[in-house]
Formats: structure tokens, sequence, C-alpha cells
């Protein structure tokens, strides 16, 4: 009796342990695994186009990173003083439509029950100033962000070169006679990870030209910065297109309450084909994630770890979702899972 206290007590204090270890490393191993998504969704896409043409795996995943290089620098290069100019002017438009909302609430009295708190830090555009301030730490911090770009960029491409390297070194980790289902369990979460991620890159490539065509239709001159904000935006789900339209709808309106309205309209119609067409179909090949589920994780991962918390909530979850279907609903309880 006394053993098996001392064992359950033991274990409890080594999951405790190892939960507060990967809190203190979390930084670290959500770079790593920010990594492993996206080896997963290139080694993905390399195996596409070599089914499809007659080029190896391995010139397929060196031609998409020489493409991608190809299109940053060319976009970047091209465009980077307009694109850096239109993000700025994005803010100042943001921040307009924010002191005119509180003009527009204040005329009609509907800030007068918090008259007592209209100042610089109480009011909408002290609110707004508060995030401009958070922002512009933040852009401090871009040597520490590159570095991170950077160590992501290599851990990737070493990751997609040779996935069989790494794979089989964590299989052998496993004891031999519970080898296949790791194997089998490895297998499922890289093709549901896969198929997430390209459908994700779907997404942000519709939602991004769409949006950037239409403002461009309508005349409105920050349409580069919002597609780009927009695409970028669009690999979060559900949450990531909703934070999007606040700059969207700003900007809309800043042109007239015509335009603002078109704009509002459009981008509902094309958030909701992409809903209704393009998740489905993503989550057909990958994993039927439930809205209330995968937003509930996205705001508890936000708390806990930031931003990077709630860009990599989705991938997490699928993980989660997959792994729970495969080592405890098939593996252990028996049942089939469809």
């Amino acid at each position: 009796m006394d053993t098996r206290r001392i064992v359950k007590t033991n274990t409890i204090l080594l999951i405790a342990g190892g939960l507060l270890l990967a809190y203190l490393l979390s930084d670290v191993l959500l770079l790593v695994f920010a990594a492993v998504v996206l080896a997963v969704g290139l080694d993905g896409l390399a195996r596409i186009i070599a089914e499809r043409l007659p080029v190896s795996r391995g010139w397929a995943l060196a031609g998409i990173g020489a493409g991608i290089a190809a299109f940053l620098l060319t976009t970047f290069g091209l465009s980077a003083a307009r694109l850096a100019q239109q993000f700025r002017d994005l803010g100042a438009e943001v921040m307009d439509f924010v002191e005119r909302a509180q003009s527009w609430l204040a005329d009609r009295g509907a800030l007068s029950m918090i008259d007592d708190l209209d100042t610089d830090e109480g009011s909408f555009v002290g609110a707004a100033g508060s995030v401009a301030d958070h922002l512009m730490t933040f852009g401090m911090s871009a040597v520490g962000a590159l570095s991170s770009f950077a160590i992501l960029i290599v851990l990737t491409f070493f990751l997609a070169a040779n996935p069989q390297l790494y794979r089989g070194g964590l299989i052998r980790l496993i004891p031999p006679n519970a080898r296949h289902k790791a194997e089998d369990t490895l297998s499922s979460l890289a093709y549901a990870v896969r198929w997430w991620f390209l459908g994700q890159l779907v997404s942000m490539a519709v939602l991004g030209v769409t949006v950037g065509l239409g403002l461009f239709v309508l005349g409105i001159d920050l349409w580069l910065a919002l597609a780009v904000l927009t695409a970028l935006l669009t690999f979060i789900p559900f949450l990531g297109p909703l934070i999007a339209t606040v700059p969207i709808v700003a900007v809309g309106f800043s042109e007239g309450t015509q335009t603002g309205l078109i704009v509002l309209t459009g981008y509902i119609i094309i958030q909701n084909i992409e809903g209704t067409i393009l998740v489905p179909m993503i989550q057909q090949k990958a994993v039927n994630l439930a809205p209330a589920l995968l937003i509930a994780v996205q705001v508890l991962l936000s708390l806990v770890f930031g931003v990077v918390g709630l860009i990599l909530a989705a991938p997490l979850t699928v993980v989660a979702m997959v792994a729970v279907q495969k080592l405890w609903v098939e593996y252990t309880l028996g049942e089939k899972v469809t």
C-alpha cells in the first residue's frame, strides 16, 4: 500500500515537474512545434508536386524553397517602401476611425455613462493610443523576432529535407511492442497537419487576393497593406478573419459611408464563401475542428503564451484531437475512428 502511494506521488510530481519545465521552455517548444508544422506542410506540398511532375521530392522541396525566397524578395524588393508606408497610413486611418466613432457616440449621448472616465487613458482614443504604445514596444524587439524567424526557417528546412531521419529517431525511443502504434499515430498526425496547413494556405491566398482585388477596384489606396494583413491573419482560423475585419471596415468607412457598406458586405460574402466551401474541404482531409472548442483553445493559449499561442492554437488542437482519437479512442477503447 505504501509502495503504491509512493509510486502515485512520484508520478504526480513527475507530471507536475514536466508541465512546469514545458511552461518554462514554452518559447523554445513552441518555436520547434511551429517548425514541425511548417516542415510537414512543405513536405506534403513537395510530395504533391513530385507525384504530378517528373521530379523527385528533394528537388520539389528545393524548388518550393527557391520559389518562396524569390517571391518574398521580389514582393518586398519592389514594394517594401510602399507597403511600409501603407501600413503606417493604415494605422493612422484606424486611429482616425476610432476618434470619429467616439465623437459619433458622444453626440448621441452613448458615452454619457462614462463621462467621468473620459480621459486620455479612459477614452477610446486613449485605449487606441495604449495599443499603439504596445505595438511600438513590440517593434523595438524586432531583432529578437528576426532571430527567432531565422531559426524557424533553418529548423523547418532541416526537418523537411529528411523527415524520416527525425521520425525514425523518435520511433526508436518507443518500446518495440508499441512501435507499430506509434508509427500509425505519427502517420495520422502528419496527414492531418499536412492537409490543415495546405488548406490554410489556400484560404490565405483566396481571402488575400479577393480582398486586395476588391479594394483595388473600389479605388482604396491601402489595398495592398489590407490584402497582406488579411492573408496573414487568415492563418488563424475563425478569429483571424474577424480581427482583419476591423482595419478593413475602418478604411472602408473612412472613404465614405457607401464605400464602407460595400466593403463590409463584400467582406462578409467572401468570408461566408471561405467558411462554407473551403473550410469543409479542409476538414474532410484533416480533422473536424469544432468552432467552440477551437475558439476556447485560442483564447486560453493566447492568455498563457500571447500571440504565438493564438497563432499555433489551431495546429496544436489538430495534433491533440488526432492523438486522442488514435491513442485513446482507437487503441485503448478499441473503437475504430472514421
